[in-house]
């Protein structure tokens, strides 16, 4: 690619493991926007892998700006030439490759242990083997070494022990982890990552040898109370983009497109969303959201610092069967607005899983989807929650930390019917806090944007201010208790044209105000005394300057953390009456109704 300091038309894409993205930025009346999209499915087993489907994806934007961007042999034009031929630049992220198989020993269940998965969850990652038994205890050397040998992971990663604590445990792990590695090809052996009790550093070389390669970072637990996963979660990325993104067919092609190598999508996202903290109140969070086909992502960042987590395996097409694994069926049915069988939830997971690509084309199958978005997202918060440092944003440690604003992007939900319905699934599954702005990744440019600012950060920030994100709605939502039906906030609504609208919302109801896209409000807010809204503490009073959105101002009043009532018929009725305040399709429609934004 060539050096010049002008960088015109940018080709952005994204391979993820259902959908293939395109997206062309260039520049108009001197700034850079989006200007074209193309999608098509991502390409597997083709020729040429993966650059197939990222092939299909431009076409499509060959069919509508009729600007050729591929040479006779099929490789990418670039820099541009004339005629208007090819791109300037290329970026791509991948999303669709295996993940890094991952075995996982350390000490204390929620101590090594559980900082060691959320640093595995930093990257794609999969935990195939646990070197611990049920209640955090190491395995005995023979199961040990048999657990590892069975599983054939990637990397063998070896936490515990705060500094200067217990060793005998730790280095009989790492003996165990050495002779499993020592029955198996030498070919195919894992990776023994090191992040436990830096004091047994050298014992750990010892012991390891040259049995198998060894990688040593910091504690991931120095501390009782401490946690410290930067350094294994980029040793964890390294080795995955070594060992499996690297590896996936076509993605050599890719990268010798661009100035840049495919970079993991998840990474790219979080990226973006650092780049927005910056642009909001310091004092405040933001939270990214990516609801993939098998993935779902969460990157939040906290006084400047970001947190990655990826649930691998647990999306929208591929997260059924998961989740009903770990809570049950129930989990997802308590979601739905109608009754439906057990047997017809499976069938309709199974159809999903079967054809991931696939648009739902009656309500049950659209409610269905949702509710897996609901859990994924519910679960990958579990893993993500107790890795953050909120700070001060963090007032009540059991709920969401107050955020500025929560992006949010993945099929189900830029694709939804209705854009309150797209709302409702962040409401139920995040239970924001106080006053923050959900902004609608429309069209996947977020983890695009990450990575175009690798080559041109003004690129990116252009497109960004260029309306590249939407937002869907601003959420105020006190925290508090009360009965059913009692006051618990009053609000004047002052709009720019200086008309107003008086509000008295009841503690249990969600109320959806006029506010659309590009306009906004101020908003005077009394709570009831011992309720939070975000602006100063329980009880006080505030005024704040919002903006409007596909789905208006949604004030959520129904109690943090929200309890659906037990009784099916009732928790139905509650559904239904939510939809229905959100903007949604009538539940009792059979038929889904077509986007009317």
């Amino acid at each position: 690619m060539g050096t010049k300091n002008h960088i015109g038309p940018i080709l952005a894409v994204d391979c993820g493991t259902v959908t293939t993205t395109a997206l062309l930025l260039d520049q108009v009346q001197g700034e850079y926007r989006l200007v074209a999209i193309g999608e098509a499915p991502t390409t597997w087993g083709a020729p040429s892998g993966v650059a197939d489907g990222v092939r299909h994806a431009v076409g499509g934007i060959f069919e509508t700006r009729g600007q050729r961007f591929f040479d006779e042999d099929g490789a990418l034009i670039s820099p541009q030439g004339r005629g208007q031929l090819g791109v300037d630049a290329f970026a791509c992220t991948v999303s669709a490759s295996e993940p890094l198989q991952v075995a996982l020993g350390g000490l204390g269940k929620e101590l090594s242990i559980a900082s060691a998965k959320r640093a595995a969850a930093g990257t794609y990652s999969k935990i195939t083997a646990t070197l611990n038994d049920s209640d955090g205890t190491p395995l005995g050397d023979e199961a040990c070494a048999r657990a590892i040998r069975d599983a054939e992971p990637d990397v063998v990663c070896i936490a515990g022990g705060v500094e200067g604590g217990a060793d005998r445990p730790v280095l009989r792990m790492v003996k165990a982890a050495t002779v499993a590695c020592s029955m198996m090809d030498p070919h195919a052996r894992p990776t023994l990552l090191y992040a436990g009790n830096s004091r047994l550093r050298r014992r750990v070389a010892e012991i390891v040898g040259n049995e198998a390669e060894l990688r040593v970072v910091e504690n991931v637990r120095p501390t009782l109370e401490e946690e410290c996963l930067e350094d294994a979660q980029r040793e964890l990325e390294s080795l995955f983009v070594q060992r499996k993104l690297r590896q996936l067919r076509g993605v050599g092609s890719l990268s010798e497109w661009g100035a840049v190598p495919a970079a993991p999508t998840a990474q790219a996202f979080g990226r973006l969303i650092h780049y927005l903290w910056y642009l909001g109140e310091p004092e405040r969070g933001v939270v990214g959201v990516d609801v993939g086909g098998s993935n779902t992502t969460i990157a939040a960042v906290f006084d400047e610092h970001l947190t990655l987590t990826i649930h691998n395996g647990l999306g929208a097409a591929m997260g059924g069967e998961q989740l009903i694994e770990r809570y049950g069926l129930e989990a997802l049915i308590r979601w739905l607005p109608h009754p439906l069988s057990d047997s017809e939830a499976r069938e309709l997971l199974i159809n999903k899983q079967s054809h991931p690509a696939s648009i739902p084309q009656v309500n049950p199958e659209l409610w269905l989807e949702q509710a897996v978005a609901r859990e994924a997202i519910r679960g990958t918060l579990e893993i993500a929650h107790p890795g953050w440092q909120p700070g001060t944003a963090g007032a009540y440690p059991e709920l969401m930390p107050l955020c500025d604003t929560i992006v949010v992007g993945g099929g189900v939900l830029a694709k939804a019917p209705r854009p309150g319905q797209a709302a409702l699934i962040l409401l139920d599954a995040l239970q924001p806090i106080g006053i923050c702005t959900l902004v609608l990744d429309a069209h996947g440019l977020a983890p695009a944007l990450g990575n175009v600012a690798r080559i041109k950060p003004v690129a990116a920030v252009e497109a960004l201010d260029g309306g590249g994100l939407t937002n869907l709605c601003t959420v105020v939502a006190p925290v508090g208790e009360a009965r059913p039906g009692e006051i618990v906030l009053k609000m004047k609504v002052t709009y720019d044209d200086d008309s107003e609208l008086d509000v008295e919302v009841p503690y249990g109801e969600l109320e959806i105000l006029p506010l659309p896209l590009g306009q906004e409000a101020v908003l005077d807010l009394s709570p009831r005394r011992g309720f939070d809204v975000g602006v100063g503490g329980r009880g006080r009073r505030g005024r704040r300057r919002v903006s409007g959105g596909l789905a208006g101002l949604i004030i959520d009043a129904r109690g943090r953390p929200l309890r659906l009532p037990p009784e099916p018929d009732q928790r139905r009725e509650k559904i239904r009456q939510w939809l229905s305040d959100a903007g949604g399709a009538r539940s009792s429609e059979h038929r889904i109704p077509s986007r009317p934004w």
